[in-house]
């Protein structure tokens, strides 16, 4: 089974920043979905959320008052994927996060997969759900999120298989975007663009 997840966090650096809001669906061997997670995240004490990530996402500080503490919310999913294969749009950045409670032994990370499949096209979940008809009603939100990715990684998946594209454990680093954090057992390829 797959579980599809996303993060919206209060900035990009896993190391200094938390987590917001946590979204997750796994997918059977059909790829259909079975099960949904969805969590509100306490800001940690002391810390105010910055307005740009309210320009962003929408998600306001009253919207996380009574979210989850982090470390319990994290555990909560970490739980929820088991031992499933995880799946995520540009999983570094999932991935750092996430590594807080878990590191798993399979990722999929369709933003690779689309790298692979078109080297010199951007591989942003807006450029996917446009390239794959893909409706998105509320972008930077994490369900939303989850949902276009479960429907972009349906339509990658086959043609990754299709062409032969190993992308089991692959991040595909680029000037375009550098990955700021690699899991140990991820497989680098390096595109130029």
């Amino acid at each position: 089974m797959y579980i599809v997840f996303d993060f919206e966090t209060t900035g990009l650096k896993h190391t200094e920043e938390q987590v917001i809001e946590i979204a997750a669906c796994r997918l059977d061997k059909d790829m259909q979905p079975v099960g949904n997670l969805h969590l509100m995240v306490a800001l940690d004490e002391g810390r105010a959320l910055p307005p740009i990530i309210t320009d962003i996402t929408g998600i306001v500080e009253a919207d996380l008052v009574n979210g989850m503490p982090q470390e319990q919310a994290l555990e909560v999913l970490k739980n929820f994927i088991g031992n499933d294969i995880v799946v995520a749009q540009f999983a570094s950045f999932d991935l750092s996060f996430l590594s807080k409670v878990l590191l798993p032994e399979q990722f999929i990370c369709t933003r690779s997969m689309a790298r692979m499949l078109r080297p010199t096209e951007y591989a942003s979940l807006s450029n996917l759900i446009q390239l794959y008809n893909v409706e998105n009603l509320n972008p930077h939100r994490a369900f939303a999120d989850v949902e276009a990715t479960v429907q972009v990684f349906g339509f990658m998946k086959k043609e990754c298989e299709d062409a032969g594209i190993e992308y089991m454990n692959v991040l595909v680093d680029s000037k375009e975007r550098p990955l700021k954090y690699v899991p140990e057992n991820a497989v680098i390829e390096y595109m130029e663009y």
